[in-house]
């Protein structure tokens, strides 16, 4: 039974983390590891002890951490927590660059701790009902997909300056390609692994920040199909929607609705529609991280996951940079 916790970062998604671990095990020592930058917060409240470094946290005996800072610190900090055999649960994307990535994967190897990725998405009711039907005979065979993910950057956090959050900063591991790399992610687990990329990816110019706001892709799956995907926070529509076309009819997953539509060439509309609360994803990715550590169960979404997701979107930077279609390795 994990009894002490570091949480690292007390930004927007770290504070959702700290309410649930909370509402989870409400006598859980939670240690949260601040910078020192940001303002104090009423979460701070749920903690047991605030610190200013991993060393003071690992100091206090947390047995595990929730890493929940900008993406380009996500490597460097979960190889020195793993080093000192603590399990790690690691806010998406895995890191903003494939840089450190081998030396990551061999410390997690290394000291067979618990390393989770958070795609929480792969906790989603719709989603599971999905991957069931995409895998089942009804569908035929897939013909091709269209993934389509838009939204509006400045109407994510309203209580803060949009420019200055990390999704919107180069330099911290912003950008459509990694914000939403969540939908990279369920490319790869409902469809397997991508072959190739061909890529545009731009920064329109409308949101005056200094990264690409938007992103269209189309990949080459291994079983020879395309799947299309176009990223965006410059759209004032909000839109998350995946569909595969199959040659017994079309199967969709509109992630804002909450619906799983399955369209078949011959007969009626089956609608399947859920309506969980806006944290259970989380709440489910938290107790699926206890039981990785304490039941040994297998995390859902690995390091290597992580890894493979950043060379897909390495090889669609190539891809824009270069004009042609890149080979995934």
């Amino acid at each position: 039974m994990i009894n002490n916790i570091g949480i690292v970062g007390l930004g927007s998604i770290g504070c959702r983390h700290l309410i649930l671990a909370r509402e989870l095990r409400s006598d859980l020592n939670i240690i949260a590891v601040r910078s020192r930058k940001g303002k104090k917060i009423e979460e701070e409240k749920l903690v047991d002890s605030v610190v200013y470094s991993l060393e003071e946290a690992i100091d206090c005996g947390i047995e595990a951490a929730i890493i929940a800072t900008p993406a380009v610190y996500h490597a460097e900090q979960a190889i020195k927590l793993m080093e000192k055999g603590i399990h790690v649960l690691i806010e998406k994307p895995l890191s903003h660059s494939l840089y450190n990535m081998t030396e990551l994967l061999k410390v997690n190897k290394k000291t067979k701790t618990v390393a989770l990725l958070g795609y929480c998405l792969r906790y989603n009711s719709e989603a599971l009902k999905f991957f069931d039907i995409i895998n089942s005979k009804k569908i035929g065979q897939i013909l091709h997909v269209q993934v389509d993910c838009g939204s509006y950057l400045p109407d994510w956090r309203k209580e803060m300056d949009y420019r200055e959050s990390v999704s919107a900063k180069a330099e911290l591991g912003g950008g459509v390609l990694l914000e939403l790399s969540h939908e990279l992610d369920y490319v790869r687990w409902f469809f397997g692994e991508m072959k190739s990329v061909s890529a545009k990816i731009q920064n329109s110019g409308t949101l005056d920040i200094n990264v690409e706001d938007s992103a269209d892709m189309i990949f080459s799956s291994e079983q020879g199909y395309s799947v299309s995907v176009h990223l965006d926070f410059n759209s004032r529509d909000i839109r998350r929607k995946c569909i595969a076309r199959c040659t017994n009819g079309d199967l969709t997953w509109n992630a804002i609705t909450n619906k799983v539509i399955w369209t078949p060439a011959n007969g009626s509309e089956e609608l399947e529609t859920y309506k969980n609360d806006c944290n259970y994803i989380y709440r489910e990715q938290l107790k699926h991280f206890f039981d990785c550590i304490e039941n040994k169960k297998r995390p859902l979404v690995s390091l290597d996951d992580g890894a493979i997701v950043l060379n897909m979107i390495e090889s669609a930077k190539k891809s824009h940079k270069i004009g042609k279609k890149v080979a995934i390795a």
